[in-house]
């Protein structure tokens, strides 16, 4: 197993550098007036479309008047039923479903949608979303939300920055949340607001084929005790970004503070603190573009008591640590970071070479930048209007190669949830 793993090294270094090299060679200064004007309508075509598309860039339009693409990214779109992908948790296989949305009920002063997504693998999600558009502007909004997940094959490695692949268990964690959420901006870009609800989970056996359910191993804090909480966040975030996915210029800042109230067993009751900060640093006209994200998610126990296992923060997977498995590391504190260099290919499609860097941390004291985990790779971002809608990344860390597909934008506005 080791010699495969080192036998992608060549090819993965290989293919970094040819990326570099490639991406270099195009982005030199022009010398001259005649590369000056070529170099200026190498620019404009990276920000416009052109006026001759292909077949497939006209359908996904098509497509993208109906609603797909908001439905891809948060169920939102036209009227009527959609076509969902993604939005699941990660490791259960590809999510696929239905939703339907109906924005002009109540004479268009109620928004209401639901969906109803599964995969291979027996997970399923259904969720419920209702706003009051009368209270929803660019300056303020008022929502309910509720989920309930099903995913059998969640995994768990023990606790802590050393534990080991070796060491692969699998759980199902069912859980069910209803959260109203409210927010106002109070200038330009800056918001606030706060959700308050309820949260109820239960873990049982996993059903990942060829490996052992988590207790047969483990004995983390909550596994197989169920129990439900009153939950509530208060958030602030500073946005600047010109475009929500895939953004050339601009950054997102957060702080956000939530509070967990074990009502049941009164055994986990806690409080998590995150903080949050990304920007993009854009050259030669936006068709390049440097970006950066840093986060940080700090637990606080109550006296006597514990964060339950599967609310711990997480590494590793498609949005942080990509050279490493999917929720590969579980402590009560985490620090990552992910830069990463994006050019522009042809019309919807960007490439990026990346780096990302964390770890979790059992105490607060113990935070430091020493002992991080790595891993690095290139990219492909696929666009309709600017937006991502598709990224496919290779990526590879110490203990190996991955290939990810996915419908989310890693730098999309995303903060620790269950």
């Amino acid at each position: 197993m080791g010699d495969r793993r080192l036998a992608w090294v060549p090819g993965a270094l290989t293919l970094l550098l040819f990326a570099f090299a490639a991406n270099f060679a195009f982005a030199q200064e022009p010398t001259t007036r005649t590369e000056e004007i070529l170099q200026a309508r190498r620019d404009k075509a990276a920000r416009l479309w052109p006026e001759r598309e292909s077949p497939l860039v006209d359908e996904a339009n098509r497509l993208l008047e109906r609603g797909f693409y908001e439905g891809i990214a948060s169920g939102q779109g036209a009227n009527g039923l959609q076509l969902l992908l993604g939005g699941m948790r990660q490791g259960q296989g590809q999510s696929f479903g239905l939703g339907y949305r109906r924005g002009d009920l109540w004479q268009e002063r109620l928004s209401m949608s639901g969906s109803a997504r599964g995969t291979f693998q027996w997970a399923y999600m259904l969720d419920f979303e209702m706003s009051l558009m009368s209270l929803t502007t660019n300056r303020r909004y008022m929502t309910l939300y509720a989920k309930y997940e099903n995913s059998p094959q969640m995994d768990y490695y023990g606790e802590g920055p050393f534990s080991s692949q070796d060491d692969r268990t699998s759980y199902r964690l069912e859980d069910v949340g209803v959260d109203l959420a409210a927010g106002v901006g109070l200038f330009r870009g800056f918001d606030v607001g706060g959700t308050v609800g309820w949260y109820g989970a239960r873990t049982r056996p996993g059903t990942r084929s060829g490996f052992p359910s988590t207790g047969e191993v483990f004995d983390p804090s909550g596994l197989e005790d169920d129990t439900s909480f009153l939950r509530w966040r208060v958030f602030a975030q500073y946005d600047t970004r010109d475009v929500r996915s895939g953004a050339r210029s601009g950054g997102l800042y957060r702080a956000s503070f939530r509070r967990y109230y074990d009502r049941e067993l009164e055994k986990y009751s806690f409080s998590q603190l995150e903080f949050g900060a990304q920007h993009s640093f854009p050259y030669f006209n936006k068709s390049r573009v440097v970006a950066v994200r840093v986060y940080s998610l700090l637990s606080f126990e109550d006296d006597g008591q514990q964060v339950p296992f599967y609310l711990q923060p997480k590494l590793g997977g498609n949005d942080d640590l990509r050279g490493f498995a999917r929720y590969r590391f579980y402590d009560d504190h985490m620090i990552f970071a992910n830069l990463e260099h994006r050019w522009h290919a042809f019309s919807g499609l960007d490439m990026a070479l990346f780096v990302d860097a964390g770890k979790v941390i059992p105490k607060k004291e113990d935070i430091t930048f020493g002992d991080l985990r790595w891993s690095g790779g290139i990219g492909f971002r696929y666009k309709i209007e600017g937006n991502v809608f598709l990224r496919t990344d290779f990526a590879y860390g110490w203990e190996g190669f991955r290939a990810i597909a996915t419908f989310s934008d890693i730098f999309q506005q995303r903060w620790y949830a269950q």
